[in-house]
């Protein structure tokens, strides 16, 4: 190594040894991979990529024979050895771009921009307020009409909003799809809506360990995607494999989201085989310099945007939220949502109306964004505070709008597991619904995906012999006599369970009615018609009120209604 960097370092670790200067956080990047063989190097890294399904994800994208680039090839440890001894830390290192970051003082950062190996410096980004608008409330549920929302609860709507329902109803529910989510922490796993939960990895790269906790924001983003919770929560993609990023720094005080912690997480999701990243995390201001402006908003400049459109080239589908930003002085979307090749999702809500906080585009360069909408008002999550309830976010937020495209991507991909993040993209495009004027705008861009249509796939029809269920009689049923019961008059076109489920208002299972007939036709008589007696599983007279009911014939169609019951 250089004499006079040596001879620089041991003076500057003197200074710093007696005085302690403020430190900011800093990029440092250099300007060549240093003395190493680029081709037997990436060679080399073929066989060393930390998952055979990274190769494989690259392999579908980038063609079998491309999978690697000079941006796969490591940092020449002499550099980042000789920037720590400077600096005395460091805070990431980042194959993408060639570089590290660290927290430096002003003397450390003259020093480090002389150094012959160093092609830029500049401040580490961050962003500065709430990931939410506001703190979350507490709504109660609304009323069950779809017989869907008896099995997902209040989820429903959410769910619904981004086509899933018709897809998990075939059978897809993101099974064999890695999806890595880069957020602020992830506290409560022991919650019941990830009692199902599949993690492969979990880093923190801001404590640097792999407890990614920190604080809940993470663990509510992550139900919306990966919740089983029949009749209370089901998320959009409960089978997709998932992995933890804490890459955010929570203070109360002052909330500091920080890029390079960002990149650090994408370029570990890159090499363990991610085929989305799902971020809610976006970055606009700096420590000591100007912060990005709208101009920066051309997908070209941040670091973050850069690094997701690198992931993208990859193969990694990337989807973020587009920021809170649409009611403050900023008003536009935040990095990495300007990226060309990111999907960048707004905030509606359950009536598909923008949410006042959701950030607006266009970009600068006039490119449409956000991308799309999805609910991001009231939506279901788990509540941190106990172990097996849940809360609405009132107010909520882009944060919560984005998980749900990205496990309507993981639906998609297991569908057809040949897309390129370019396939998934046209397909969600070419699908979408048009909402707010006429056309894509910088309010709803495309509108709401509709993961059905877009997987190519059609409903089955019913058989040409349907089951049929009238409507129950007497309405409304009196169960004040011993012997009173309610009648559910049917058209079964071949032998078979009927089945009927009672269930009360906030979707609990009340009873289950199962009658087996041995031939086709009309039982509607009160000897044949199936029945319900207005008891309990335990036998008891359930509470006069409103009840709702499914009654179905496997194989064939579900009818539900409601009941009114008296005493």
């Amino acid at each position: 190594m250089n004499h006079k960097i040596i001879f620089s370092i041991l003076i500057l670790l003197f200074y710093t040894g007696m005085v302690q200067a403020e430190t900011k956080p800093y990029w440092v990047l250099f300007t060549d991979r240093g003395a190493i063989n680029v081709e037997k190097t990436l060679t080399a890294k073929k066989t060393s990529l930390d998952e055979p399904k990274a190769r494989c994800r690259r392999a579908r994208v980038m063609g079998i024979n491309n999978i690697f680039d000079e941006r796969d090839l490591p940092v020449n440890p002499e550099y980042s050895t000789t920037i720590k001894k400077i600096a005395g830390n460091l805070r990431t290192v980042t194959r993408y771009f060639n570089g590290v970051s660290v927290n430096m003082d002003e003397d450390a950062l003259e020093m480090v921009k002389n150094l012959p190996f160093v092609r830029l410096v500049r401040p580490v980004a961050g962003y500065r307020g709430p990931l939410v608008p506001e703190k979350p409330g507490m709504l109660k549920p609304g009323t069950l009409e779809e017989s869907e929302s008896l099995l997902y609860g209040n989820s429903f709507s959410q769910v619904n909003m981004v086509g899933a329902i018709g897809l998990h109803n075939l059978g897809y529910l993101g099974e064999g799809i890695t999806i890595a989510v880069l957020d602020s922490g992830f506290d409560n796993l022991e919650h019941a809506a990830f009692d199902s939960i599949r993690v492969s990895y979990k880093r923190d790269f801001v404590e640097g360990d792999d407890n990614p906790a920190g604080d809940d924001h993470g663990s509510k983003v992550l139900s919306i995607m990966t919740a089983l919770d029949h009749k209370n929560m089901i998320g959009v993609a409960p089978y997709a494999t998932y992995m933890l990023a804490r890459t955010e720094i929570i203070n109360p005080m002052d909330i500091s989201s920080e890029e390079d912690y960002w990149v650090a997480g994408i370029e570990w999701a890159d090499s363990l085989g991610a085929d989305i990243v799902n971020s809610s995390l976006g970055y606009i201001e700096f420590e000591d310099r100007d912060d990005y402006t709208y101009e920066d908003m051309d997908g070209e400049t941040a670091v973050t945007t850069i690094a997701a459109d690198i992931a993208v080239e990859k193969g990694i589908v990337v989807v973020t939220s587009a920021g809170n930003e649409g009611n403050k002085e900023w008003h536009y979307i935040t990095t990495p949502a300007d990226g060309d090749s990111v999907l960048a999702v707004g905030s509606v809500d359950i009536n598909g109306i923008i949410s006042p906080s959701s950030s607006r585009g266009p970009t600068y360069d006039g490119r449409i964004k956000p991308d799309f909408v999805a609910q991001g008002r009231n939506v279901w999550m788990l509540n941190i505070v106990t172990q097996d309830s849940y809360e609405y976010s009132v107010s909520g937020g882009t944060s919560f709008a984005a998980p749900a495209v990205s496990g309507a991507v993981a639906l998609l991909l297991e569908v057809n597991p040949s897309w390129k993040p370019a396939d998934v993209r046209q397909a969600l495009l070419d699908t979408a619904s048009d909402m707010g004027i006429a056309g894509p705008d910088s309010l709803y861009g495309y509108g709401t995906i509709d993961a059905l249509a877009a997987s190519g796939l059609k409903i089955p029809e019913p058989p040409v012999a349907a089951f049929k269920a009238n409507p129950p009689y007497p309405q409304p049923v009196s169960f004040k006599d011993i012997n009173s019961k309610i009648f559910f008059p049917v058209d079964i076109p071949s032998e078979g369970t009927v089945s009927i489920k009672i269930f009360n208002f906030s979707g609990e299972t009340v009873k289950t009615v199962e009658n087996y007939y041995t031939t086709a036709g009309k039982k509607y008589d009160r000897l044949e018609a199936p029945n319900w007696d207005g008891t309990n599983f335990t036998g008891d007279d359930v509470a006069p009120g409103i009840y709702y009911y499914t009654i179905r014939l496997f194989g064939y169609n579900t009818y539900t209604g409601k009941i009114a019951v008296i005493r």
